[in-house]
């Protein structure tokens, strides 16, 4: 009896954008070539060199021909990680899209739970998620911390009989208050917004312009994909000593999708219709003149 080939996975488009981050790349680049290449599905590698000033770009051309689909793409200044997604969104050809960063908090094969979590549907309409997203592990909370985080439990436990979540990790107070905040006007309901290791639809991506150019599109995708009632999961990554990077400017990106969130692009300019064609002037007969006026 003949075998049945294993059905076809979706593939996924794995996004790094880099600035002056060539050492990192050195390492990172190849373990994603080589983690991708066990997962039996298609996969294509993007890097957007985002104006960078170090040897990333030589990094990038020598490691071309020993990364298997891995293409650069480059910003001739310094954009943000947003504008990266643009650029490499544009150049993706798989159904997945996840991006991430270059730093040691992520871990290459924490994709694979995402990846299982993202073939998963729902039991009443049989949609899949669109978005799953890893959550970093957290430091200790301050003592103030988990006495208002009992204190509030208890509140909603007794007095309305909820059972409450476990609190999110704790990433410091300026992440908690910017989550609070993100979460109080967006209605952002993920514990690490600010994670970089998060993977996509594509199609999902496409449904509406990326306005963010810097960190803020973390936030930026949540809120929308939370507008539009899209499913979305969120996973534990594998913990790390490192500390988190410091986030970079949200505050004008923060202002221009609070203003004028886009759910779709423009439409796009209809070409003029064309002019009709010049009639020909009547020919005159032999021996008739023009008449004068």
């Amino acid at each position: 009896m003949a075998k049945t080939a294993a059905p076809q996975r979706d593939g996924v488009t794995v996004v790094i954008p880099a600035h002056n981050v060539a050492a990192q790349l050195e390492k990172a680049l190849p373990a994603w070539g080589q983690l991708l290449g066990t997962l039996n599905r298609p996969f294509q590698i993007l890097v957007v060199n985002d104006g960078s000033t170090d040897e990333t770009a030589a990094v990038l051309q020598k490691l071309a021909g020993k990364v298997q689909h891995f293409r650069a793409l480059a910003h001739d200044t310094r954009r943000g990680f947003g504008a990266c997604l643009r650029t490499a969104l544009a150049e993706t050809t798989q159904p997945l899209l996840l991006y991430t960063g270059t730093d040691a908090q992520y871990t290459p094969s924490d994709i694979r739970p995402m990846l299982e979590r993202v073939e998963l549907r729902d039991e009443i309409f049989g949609k899949q998620p669109d978005l799953i997203s890893g959550a970093r592990a957290g430091s200790p909370r301050p003592a103030v911390m988990k006495w208002l985080g009992w204190t509030w439990k208890l509140f909603w436990r007794v007095f309305a009989g909820l059972p409450m979540n476990d609190a999110p990790p704790w990433y410091g107070w300026g992440e908690w208050w910017y989550r609070t905040r993100v979460g109080w006007v967006f209605g952002v309901p993920l514990a690490d917004i600010n994670s970089a290791f998060k993977l996509y639809r594509t199609t999902f991506l496409k449904r509406f312009p990326i306005q963010s150019d810097g960190d803020f599109v973390h936030a930026e995708l949540v809120a929308k994909a939370t507008f539009l009632t899209s499913i979305m999961d969120e996973v534990p990554l594998t913990p790390k000593s490192e500390p988190h990077p410091p986030l970079g400017p949200v505050s004008a990106d923060r202002a221009k999708v609070f203003r004028n969130p886009a759910f779709a692009f423009p439409p796009e300019p209809q070409p003029s219709p064309p002019e009709p064609p010049a009639q020909p002037e009547p020919a005159l007969d032999a021996g008739s003149t023009v008449p004068t006026p």
